[in-house]
């Protein structure tokens, strides 16, 4: 009887010291999940202030117009230069899932050493080393690269930065909002232990940034408006979604509802 009582005495100290150990890591990443979230969010609102001028860029570069030839450019002329460049090489690498095709350029200070040109035609598979080609840059950008008449863009312009970074502060403020919720839930009852649910609302987070992806897609033709409005209409199905893959969990098990510490 006394070894029973022992044996039983043994496994409640492991249980309480887990339990303290548990309560120590919940005090501790709960401050720094929020933390993370907050900047999280405040990197949000940054992003989402930046679109406005992204859209004026975008505007701005459709409006565009090749420099004058005659006389020399205003160095303020929003315009389209020619800038020479040399071909230093090229990579067309084209696989399943992991297609590359990079142009390696030479010049003054306004030729990128690299180039992105998206495909490999109409241009990039004809150019050789040593080839003399001619840039056209707007701004910071090198939108496209000619050769004896032939033009092909690349894929460096300010068109569908605005879409981009309005999908990524939506995937940030997903993963924001859920991290300063989570981290506050852990610190306020680290001891007695944190809902199961938790673990719910962050794949729900999860899937909420993953759904600013299609929403970009559809933003290329909508704008950003297009990527907030589709984001939010998948949010509702993600919600759905998750709470059924929860219920039909729940009924696989005995108990519906778990306390960290056990689960753990």
């Amino acid at each position: 009887m006394s070894k029973k009582r022992g044996t039983e005495s043994a496994r409640a100290a492991k249980r309480a010291l887990r339990v303290r150990r548990l309560t120590w890591w919940h005090r501790i990443w709960g401050p720094a999940a929020v933390l993370l979230g907050v900047a999280a969010v405040t990197a949000t609102v940054v992003l989402l202030a930046s679109v406005p001028g992204l859209l004026a860029d975008v505007r701005a570069f459709r409006a565009a117009r090749p420099c004058p030839t005659a006389g020399p450019v205003v160095p303020g002329l929003d315009c389209l230069r020619s800038v020479p460049a040399t071909v230093a090489g090229k990579v067309i690498r084209e696989q399943t899932k992991n297609n590359e095709y990079t142009l390696m350029l030479r010049g003054s200070d306004r030729v990128p050493a690299s180039l992105d040109m998206g495909s490999p035609d109409p241009l990039l598979r004809q150019l050789n080393k040593g080839d003399t080609v001619t840039l056209t840059v707007w701004r910071d950008y090198t939108t496209a690269v000619i050769k004896d008449g032939v033009t092909q863009e690349s894929t460096d312009t300010p068109v569908g930065e605005p879409e981009f970074v309005t999908a990524l502060a939506l995937a940030l403020l997903a993963g924001g909002l859920y991290g300063i919720y989570a981290g506050t839930v852990a610190a306020r009852h680290a001891q007695e232990g944190l809902p199961v649910s938790l673990v719910t609302l962050g794949a729900q987070a999860f899937w909420a940034a993953l759904a600013a992806l299609p929403a970009v897609m559809v933003g290329d033709l909508t704008g950003p408006v297009g990527v907030v409005v589709t984001w939010l209409a998948l949010l509702p199905l993600i919600r759905l979604i998750a709470l059924r893959l929860e219920r039909k969990s729940r009924g696989r098990h005995s108990r519906p509802r778990l306390r960290a510490h056990r689960a753990f």
